[in-house]
C-alpha cells in the first residue's frame, strides 16, 4: 500500500544519501594528506586466512605457485600459513613443509631483495617452537599473533578466557622479540562477535595497550565477522592513538572481512585517519573456522580500487594480481569475487 511505498522510498533516499556522502569524501581524499603520507602497505593473507576455510584444500605445490604469483604482484608482505594443529585447521597441515620449500626457492630470495616479508600465524608456544626452526632457514620472517576481544569467541577459538589467551599471546611476542623476529599482533573480533554481538571498545584498547607494551611492530584491528561500520573504525583508531600515542598511527593495520559489503568504506575511514597498512585476500576468499557467519576477506582488488581512487601508493601490480586470481579460481574450482566498483560521486 501507500505506507509501504513511502517506507521503501525513504529507505532508498537514505541509501542514496549515504553513497553520495561516501562519494564526496572520496573526492576530498584525492587531496587529503597526513603525516603518514600516501604510502600504503598491503599484507596479503590469501595463503593463510584465504585458504584455511575453503572447501577445496590446495596441494602444497599449488600453494607454492600461489605464493610465487603473489610475490610478482608485489604486496608488502604475505601471510603464508599457520603453525596450528592439523586437526584444528586441516587445510594448513603442511605449514612446516611449505615454509622449508619456499625458503629454498630463488624467487623467495628475489622477493626478499624487493623488501617483501613472509609471515606465519603462531597461536601458542608450541607453534613458536616450529616457527623458530624454519625461521633459521629464512622463511618466514614475521610472527602473526591473535587475541580475541570477546570471551565467547576466545573460548571457541583457543579454549581460553581473554586474559589467559592474552598472556599466552604475550609470551609468544616476547619470545619473538628476543629472537629478533618482527611481530604483527591482531585484536580479533574487534568490531562484532557472532556469539556476543557488540564488542566493548575498552576491551579492544586494553589488548592494543598490551601489544604496544610488548613491542609489537604492527597492531591490527580485525573485523573477523565483517560487520564493522566506519564510525567504529574512528572510535578504535582514535582510541588507539590515545593509548599508544599519535606517532604510532602508522603501526596500526586493518583486517576487514566483507560480510555486509562495508569493508571498502571502513578501510577508507582508516586511511583518512592515517592507517597505512591493510590486509586483503585475492578475490575475497577465506573466512574464519571458528566464527559462525563470517564471510570472506576484503578482496585485494576491491582494496586496491579504493586506494587507487584515493591516489594512495600501494605498489602492487594489478595485471599480476589478475593472473593470481585466475590461478586461484582454477585451484579452488570456483569463481571468486571480481573487482568491486567504487562510487565516484
Amino acid at each position: 500500500g501507500r505506507t509501504g511505498k513511502m517506507a521503501g522510498k525513504q529507505r532508498m533516499t537514505a541509501l542514496v544519501r549515504q553513497w553520495r556522502t561516501y562519494g564526496a569524501r572520496m573526492k576530498e581524499c584525492r587531496t587529503f594528506g597526513t603525516a603518514a603520507g600516501n604510502k600504503v602497505r598491503i599484507h596479503e593473507v590469501t595463503p593463510r586466512d584465504g585458504l584455511q576455510n575453503e572447501k577445496t584444500h590446495l596441494q602444497t605445490e599449488d600453494k607454492i605457485e600461489l605464493c610465487k604469483l603473489l610475490t610478482e604482484a608485489n604486496p608488502a608482505s604475505i601471510e603464508l600459513t599457520s603453525f596450528v594443529r592439523a586437526d584444528r585447521v586441516p587445510a594448513l597441515k603442511d605449514a612446516e613443509e611449505l615454509c622449508r620449500t619456499i625458503a629454498d626457492k630463488e624467487w623467495h630470495e628475489e622477493a626478499i631483495e624487493k623488501g617483501i616479508r613472509f609471515a606465519a600465524l603462531v597461536p601458542n608456544n608450541r607453534g613458536m617452537d616450529t616457527f623458530l626452526k624454519v625461521f633459521e632457514l629464512g622463511c618466514p620472517d614475521t610472527v602473526v599473533v591473535i587475541t580475541s576481544c570477546t570471551e565467547s569467541h576466545s573460548k571457541a577459538n583457543v579454549g581460553r578466557s581473554i586474559d589467559d589467551a592474552l598472556m599466552q599471546t604475550l609470551d609468544v611476542i616476547y619470545r619473538a622479540k628476543d629472537a629478533g623476529v618482527r611481530v604483527q599482533a591482531y585484536c580479533s573480533m574487534a568490531f562484532g562477535c557472532p556469539f556476543e554481538g557488540d564488542v566493548d571498545p575498552e576491551v579492544v584498547l586494553k589488548i592494543v595497550d598490551a601489544y604496544g607494551e610488548a613491542g609489537a611492530d604492527v597492531i591490527g584491528l580485525a573485523d573477523t565477522l565483517g560487520v564493522a561500520k566506519p564510525g567504529q573504525v574512528t572510535t578504535l583508531v582514535e582510541g588507539s592513538k590515545k593509548v599508544l600515542g599519535d606517532n604510532v598511527v602508522d603501526k596500526l593495520s586493518l583486517h576487514m572481512h566483507d560480510t555486509t559489503g562495508t569493508a571498502q568504506a571502513t578501510c577508507f575511514e582508516g586511511y583518512q585517519l592515517g592507517v597505512r597498512q591493510f590486509d586483503a585476500a585475492v578475490g575475497g576468499c577465506g573466512g574464519c573456522n571458528f566464527a559462525p557467519g563470517a564471510k570472506g576477506n576484503l578482496s585485494t582488488q576491491s582494496l586496491l580500487s579504493m586506494l587507487d581512487y584515493a591516489q594512495a601508493d600501494h605498489g602492487m601490480d594489478m595485471k599480476r594480481l589478475h593472473e593470481t586470481h585466475e590461478f586461484l579460481e582454477t585451484c579452488l574450482k570456483r569463481e571468486l569475487d571480481k573487482e568491486a566498483a567504487i562510487f565516484s560521486g
